[in-house]
């Protein structure tokens, strides 16, 4: 159980900081230009800003689950899993009912 709270806890951590680093570039201006779909970069933002505070807060509350002997510490551990997977889902499907493309969100490099 420790080896298993230890390696989600470093994901969360890891997956935290990559995810803060994705919101702190989502704030500049040509970042936000190069995006086809407002909502969509709203619902990344969202993700991004949001993602961390779960992990961090879930992290923490799973150890100390951990350390009074509660039983529900995997879920707890995994609930910022559950979080990124929920807004995956809805970003594909309004990204999909947006213009009907997977994966069109965002503009490539040198595209107008």
């Amino acid at each position: 159980m420790t080896v298993l709270l230890i390696a989600f806890s470093l994901f969360n951590l890891f997956a935290a900081a990559g995810a803060l680093g994705h919101a702190v570039r989502l704030l500049s201006k040509e970042e936000q230009d190069a995006w086809r779909s407002k909502t969509l970069l709203f619902l990344a933002a969202l993700l991004s800003w949001t993602f961390p505070l779960a992990a961090l807060v879930c992290t923490g509350l799973a150890w100390n689950h951990y350390f009074a002997s509660a039983p529900d510490t995997i879920p707890i551990i995994l609930a910022p899993l559950a979080w990124l997977l929920l807004l995956g889902i809805v970003f594909v499907a309004v990204d999909y009912a947006d213009d009907g493309v997977i994966g069109n969100a965002r503009r490539r490099d040198g595209e107008a």
